[in-house]
């Protein structure tokens, strides 16, 4: 699966079975190469819930961070902010699940 088919995949999957009070919500920063605006190496998606709020970045199964992308997870995890990094269209999915942005699928 291409990177855009996971994150059309796991947005879907919030907006058919999120929880109450949760946000799930696409950073679009997609090929930012200097426009106004946009910054290297942000986050595919920020994630509020009841328990957590973070930011959530998808990879496909070969996937690897930028090197922006890891200053920008570094930053992150100094100022106690949850960044995760999630691989294929599964994981992220089940990631939700765990952390109660989304009910489990039946």
């Amino acid at each position: 699966m291409k990177e855009s088919q996971i994150h059309k995949a796991v947005v879907a999957h919030w907006k058919a079975l999120a929880l109450p009070g949760t946000f799930l919500g696409t950073i679009p920063n997609m090929g930012a190469m200097g426009q106004h605006g946009l910054t290297k190496g942000l986050p595919d998606l920020i994630v509020i819930g009841p328990k957590l709020h973070g930011y959530l970045e998808l990879k496909t199964e070969s996937g690897k961070l930028t090197g922006p992308q890891r200053d920008f997870q570094a930053l992150c995890e100094a100022h106690g902010i949850p960044f995760y990094v999630t691989y294929g269209r599964d994981e992220p999915i089940k990631l939700l699940e765990d952390l109660g942005i989304v009910r489990r699928a039946a």
